[in-house]
């Protein structure tokens, strides 16, 4: 394939480019930013960019000032000669490429041997079997060539290896694509990343998944059975619990009736013997009232009278005298409980609705929780239970005070009361009897002072234990009282022993906060079993599930490990092949980067070793006598070494398609001697190849076929501006002068190289070069071709 035309539009400093090149040895030359390189990469992009790519390289090479709606255009005529094995003769075929660059509404449109393609996709491909170049990194690989990156080989190796694997084969096999597949496929299946496991490892986890599973559902089946025999055991445990608590409270119960029998019991025999009291006195005061009267004055009774009050007053005031004012005693604080209860209320709840998620969600940490909830709570209910009957007791203590103190209170006003009237009667009886005190008037009491007196006392005493009762009735209350207690004995002995203790109310009362304490322990049990119960939902059917699951998985997780087996013995065994088929195609590589090093170099390095895995280049050093790296070499050298290789790939790989070859001055780091034995390697190579050589001098003119010469960035901008103001004027733009055509002697052209010149020991600049050029050390021998 030969470009006989290129032309860009609005492409980096180009306006309008139309270049017409040689089909053979072509060099474009002009000075510092009269864009060569972009001429480099119009070509490149032109031939192997689709229009359809949208990169910032392509924004960035859209000529400055343009509006936003024109774009980059690119067209190349090119001809194709194909040479007949048998007669030789040439069939050239001619085509055009035109391509803008638009982003996603780029088009293309080649015409080539009567065909015209605007599909993208189907103009690569055609253009990739034209010259022989799969795709632009594999053309910057090899046959574009920039001064700064000769040694840049491995832009893209896997293309590289496939072509040079082809050209050994005769056929292209895509080894390179095979082993990128099947390194993808054991790379996707043996992945080990978090985020896109392959499925080597989905499947392990499955069936480690898949095993957890069975073994939980296994484990949970066990701990079903275990829970229902718990629960069993938690509901046998309740039952007992309740019925030893009926028992106590029954007994409890029993203890209380006994101790209110005995209080009864205590009162009922008090008022017995007062009664009975009462009964022997108004039986005495009756006998004494039968006793017929003797006849007394009124005095005397008047006197009976006065001692009797006399007697009372001394009595009440004796009594009032030993019963001084009491002091009143504070009642007990009743300690508080309802908060506690509620505390405890609390806890429980929050134990046992911990216990209960901790049950639900398998998490063993909140289930212990949940049970220390528990038991605290079970605690604090205890204390305020035994809070609660303390306040009680205190209560009851509070209330007996009380009672006291108003008895108390009410015995002393009946005997102040008493004590008035006595002393008034008293200063009645002295004021009717004209005496002055007692004594005197006990002078008039005779014979009826005892009888007097005893019934005066036998009165009183049957009037206060009868309490203002009819003195007749004290018999029949006497035998009421003896009925009444012989039935509260009765009854308290049938209670049995327990009712006779009077510590068995106490004792009882602890044994039933002890058991209902116990009763509550059992229920939380139970509904701790049923809880653990219901938070179970496996059952024998997922279980089986599960184990087939997980023999399932277990296939797959073998068949996937066999299908790795498989793809990694078929990659060592593409690798083996390839090795071999790249052991050839070095060998063969070796022998023409060999030949054109040893021109390049004057014959100082004559045989390259390049490594079959890596493709690096070592060269034999005559002084060390050894192999060198190509890398230690001076960059000179190596620029050299990786130009031959180069040209030595593109022969190669090309597999009889002839690509152009495009140079952007490539010689810059080579002495004069080696950079003219490249130019003559160029030219000799552009028999087979069309070169397109940028450069900015004009040293190997005399070896092109055609020189284009660009004009330099000040004078294309007065171009510019002369033809603006020319177009504004109404005026055609003037036509540019054609450059003198040098003289035939001044125009060495092929066939002035001739080898007998170099046989002779002249260096092929100098059959080629002026004879007048004195070079940079001040010496003639050897002239410059500029």
């Amino acid at each position: 394939m030969r470009i006989l035309r290129f032309q860009l539009h609005d492409f980096g400093r180009h306006g309008d480019l139309d270049l017409e090149l040689d089909p053979g040895f072509t060099i474009i030359r002009g000075p510092n930013e009269a864009g060569k390189s972009t001429i480099q990469r119009g070509l490149e992009l032109a031939l192997f960019r689709k229009p359809t790519a949208a990169t910032t390289e392509l924004d960035g090479l859209r000529r400055w000032g343009i509006a936003v709606d024109e774009h980059s255009t690119a067209r190349i005529e090119f001809v194709v000669d194909d040479e007949d094995e048998e007669t030789g003769e040439v069939d050239s075929r001619h085509g055009t490429l035109e391509k803008e660059f638009r982003g996603q509404r780029g088009r293309v449109n080649l015409e080539f041997d009567g065909e015209t393609i605007t599909d993208p996709a189907r103009a690569e491909q055609v253009i990739a079997d034209l010259t022989g170049i799969p795709n632009e990194p594999f053309f910057r690989s090899t046959a574009s060539i920039r001064h700064q990156e000769l040694e840049d080989l491995d832009r893209d190796e896997g293309a590289l290896r496939d072509r040079l694997q082809s050209s050994i084969g005769g056929g292209d096999k895509g080894s390179s694509r095979a082993k990128g597949r099947l390194e993808d496929a054991v790379r996707s299946l043996k992945a080990r990343g978090d985020k896109n496991p392959g499925r080597l490892k989905i499947a392990e986890e499955a069936v480690a998944r898949a095993e957890q599973a069975l073994r939980t559902g296994e484990s949970s089946l066990e701990r079903l059975e275990k829970d229902r025999d718990g629960l069993a055991q938690a509901r046998d445990a309740r039952q007992s619990a309740e019925s030893l608590l009926g028992e106590s409270r029954n007994m409890l119960e029993a203890a209380r009736q006994g101790e209110r029998l005995r209080s009864d019991r205590t009162v009922v025999a008090e008022r017995f013997e007062r009664y009975r009291q009462a009964a022997e006195a108004q039986q005495r005061l009756t006998e004494l009232e039968a006793v017929p009267e003797r006849s007394i004055s009124s005095l005397r009774d008047s006197l009976d009278r006065m001692r009797t009050l006399h007697s009372r007053v001394t009595i009440l005031q004796e009594s009032l005298h030993e019963d001084r004012p009491m002091e009143i005693e504070a009642d007990d604080v009743e300690p508080g409980y309802l908060r506690m209860l509620i505390a405890a209320i609390v806890v429980l709840a929050c134990g046992a609705g911990a216990f209960w998620f901790g049950g639900m969600a398998e998490i063993s940490g909140l289930s212990f929780l949940g049970v220390l909830g528990v038991l605290g709570g079970a605690g604090l209910l205890w204390i305020a239970i035994g809070k609660r009957s303390a306040a009680m007791t205190v209560r009851r203590i509070n209330d007996g005070h009380e009672r006291d103190r108003t008895l108390r209170r009410q015995s002393r006003v009946g005997t102040e009361e008493g004590l008035r009237v006595a002393q008034s009667g008293v200063a009645n009886i002295l004021r009717e009897l004209g005496a002055r005190d007692v004594a005197s008037a006990e002078k008039l009491l005779t014979g009826e002072q005892s009888r007097r007196q005893e019934i005066a006392t036998l009165q009183v005493q049957v009037a206060a234990l009868l309490a203002g009762q009819d003195p007749k009735m004290a018999e029949e209350l006497r035998d009421r009282s003896a009925l009444e207690l012989e039935q509260k004995s009765s009854a308290l002995d049938a209670l049995g022993p327990a009712a006779s203790d009077a510590r068995a109310r106490e004792r009882l009362e602890a044994e039933v906060r002890e058991r209902h304490s116990a009763v509550e322990r059992a229920r939380d049990a139970e509904a701790g079993a049923m809880a653990r119960l219901d938070a179970n939902p496996i059952d024998s059917e997922q279980v089986a599930g599960e184990a087939e699951r997980l023999y399932t998985w277990r296939d797959q997780l073998g068949a996937l490990k066999r299908r790795v087996r498989v793809y990694e013995t078929t990659l060592a065994a593409i690798s083996a092949a390839e090795s071999m088929t790249m052991r050839k195609a070095t060998r063969f590589l070796e022998a023409q980067v060999g030949r054109d090093i040893a021109r390049l170099t004057g014959g100082r390095y004559r045989k390259v070793k390049i490594d079959d895995r890596s493709l690096d280049i070592e060269v034999w050093a005559t002084e060390r006598g050894d192999w060198v790296q190509v890398s230690q070499l001076s960059k000179g050298t190596i620029d050299q070494v990786f130009l031959a290789a180069r040209i030595g790939l593109v022969r190669l790989v090309t597999q009889g398609r002839r690509p152009p070859l495009i140079l952007d001055d490539p010689f810059v780091t080579f002495d004069d001697a080696r950079a003219a034995r490249a130019a003559l390697l160029l030219r000799e190579l552009s028999t087979d190849f069309q070169v397109i050589y940028l450069a900015c001098s004009n040293r190997y003119d005399g070896l092109a076929d055609s020189v284009v010469e660009l004009p330099g960035p000040s004078d294309a901008d007065v171009a510019a501006r002369a033809s603006t103001a020319t177009v504004a004027a109404g005026m055609p733009p003037a036509e540019p002068e054609a450059p003198a055509e040098p003289e035939a002697a001044d125009q060495p052209g092929p066939a002035s190289i001739d080898e007998d010149d170099a046989e002779a020991g002249q260096s092929p600049v100098q059959a080629i070069a002026p004879t007048n050029h004195i070079w940079s050390d001040g010496s003639d021998s050897v002239p410059d071709p500029l």
